[in-house]
């Protein structure tokens, strides 16, 4: 495949095709400041300008400056396996030579260059296109096209100062072989690793598999055989060097028993990564919550048969039990003595306080959630900013029933749970809210121990407010 842009000339002016089509130009302006194409004649580099884009009767062309520089038609890079092959060799090593001298000044941000910005002259000269000639030969590209002038030039995974010489064995191994290394979608979806040029050819001497292997590597993202390469562009030369005492017209594709083995191998290779990336994500999140639904209700399961920790306390234990849990801002004890399914009415409490106390002891180094049993023993004294005073001090247990029993808490809060929207906010201390509690349990039996199966609230009285001083 060639990249398919006429070339020609128009009143000593070279014009490349970009297009043909009236009013292809609308909204689309050169630049005011145009960076020069680089010819690259005689071992030089010499700054080619150009003109403009305009329309030469039906064909949008990018336009150069009058030049007596040029010598015949040239065509692009994408000839170098076809009608520039018995010369590609040369052609390869000037272009390494014109790249090097180039450095920036082509204002390229990749190593690699499309195929329809690199002109070779019938006499040996190179034309490379700067960034701005390459946007406009893009724009008017078809898309099968593009992909291949250069989509597939790819200078992957290159230790700085090798990509350039990355890009140059591409078109290397394209000349020699008439296939770009990464044209194959399998060859993409297996990390860009090309089928090594040796199964391309039939079965060769040790000297020119030496070169083979060589531009191999060089394609490779062997990353240590890159940085042991210090001078990158002559590297490449001697590998051409090496080539032309081969002589091109000696190195010819043909058959090689290992090539069908190696394809089959990559294919299977990359069927599995296309699934991987297209359905796999799918696959392991549907695997994922097939996993979760049934480790759920393998706990529902798990939990419905287990005996809780309390099995083997009476009813006035297990009530301690609830309430020690509650003060010490144990969400999961608070859950053992309750039946299953039922959360109680102080679990989204006693869980919002764990998770706040959790939260300071990771990022203050301490909770500042008080106990209020240690702060009454304490003498109920200052406490530092931002405590929050939880918990019960003391309980008065009423056996009504067999399954019914009464219980007034002595409940300590910095909520007012009474009045909500009259919380008191001091700047010089803290309010705490101390409360008596009435609540009712209700018990029932399950194997051989009780559990509750419901706490009711008979009353709640506010019975005194302790102003607090802060200690810090």
């Amino acid at each position: 495949m060639d990249t398919g842009h006429e070339i020609f000339y128009d009143e000593n002016r070279l014009c490349i095709t970009l297009a043909r089509g009236e009013g292809l130009l609308k909204g689309f302006d050169a630049p005011s400041n145009k960076h020069s194409a680089l010819l690259y004649h005689s071992a030089a580099l010499t700054e080619i300008p150009w003109q403009s884009l305009q329309m030469i009767g039906d064909r949008c062309c990018l336009v150069f400056m009058p030049t007596d520089m040029f010598q015949g038609i040239p065509v692009d890079a994408s000839h170098l396996a076809t009608t520039l092959r018995s010369r590609s060799l040369n052609l390869l090593r000037d272009l390494s030579h014109a790249l090097e001298e180039a450095g920036d000044r082509l204002f390229w941000n990749l190593d690699s260059i499309p195929l329809s910005n690199i002109l070779f002259f019938e006499n040996g000269d190179i034309l490379l296109l700067s960034d701005q000639m390459g946007d406009a030969l893009d724009r008017f590209e078809a898309d099968e096209i593009r992909f291949f002038d250069k989509n597939l030039w790819y200078a992957h995974n290159c230790v700085e100062g090798f990509g350039k010489a990355n890009f140059l064995f591409q078109l290397l191994y394209y000349t020699l072989s008439g296939i770009a290394p990464f044209e194959s979608e399998a060859v993409r979806e297996n990390s860009f690793k090309a089928v090594p040029l040796s199964l391309l050819f039939p079965p060769c001497d040790a000297k020119l598999k030496e070169i083979f292997d060589m531009v191999d590597r060089s394609l490779s993202d062997d990353r240590k055989f890159q940085f042991s390469i210090r001078k990158p562009f002559s590297f490449f030369r001697n590998i051409i060097d090496g080539l032309l005492q081969v002589g091109i017209d000696n190195i010819n594709v043909g058959p090689n028993v290992g090539l069908d083995a190696y394809k089959t191998k990559l294919e299977k290779r990359a069927k599995v990564r296309i699934f991987i990336r297209k359905k796999g994500v799918k696959t392991f999140f549907i695997a994922l919550g097939v996993a979760l639904v049934l480790s759920i209700v393998g706990f529902y399961v798990w939990r419905a048969v287990k005996p809780p920790v309390t099995k083997d306390l009476d009813e006035v234990q297990i009530i301690e039990y609830y309430y020690d849990a509650l003060t010490n801002l144990n969400a999961t004890d608070l859950l053992e003595p309750l039946k299953n399914g039922y959360d109680g009415p102080d679990y989204v409490e006693v869980a919002s306080l764990y998770v706040t106390s959790t939260m300071q002891k990771t990022y203050d180094g301490a909770s500042l959630i008080v106990d209020p049993r240690k702060w009454i023993s304490d003498g109920m004294g200052d406490l530092p900013r931002s405590s929050i005073v939880y918990g019960v001090s003391d309980l008065q247990i009423t056996k009504v029933s067999d399954d019914v029993y009464r219980v007034i808490v002595h409940l300590w809060s910095s909520s007012n749970y009474v009045d909500d929207a009259n919380n008191l906010i001091v700047e010089d201390g803290m309010e705490v809210y101390e409360y008596y509690q009435t609540n009712e349990f209700t018990f029932t039996s399950r194997g051989s121990w009780r559990e509750v199966s419901k706490i009711e609230q008979l009353s709640l009285d506010l019975v005194a407010t302790h102003h607090i001083n802060y200690s810090n």
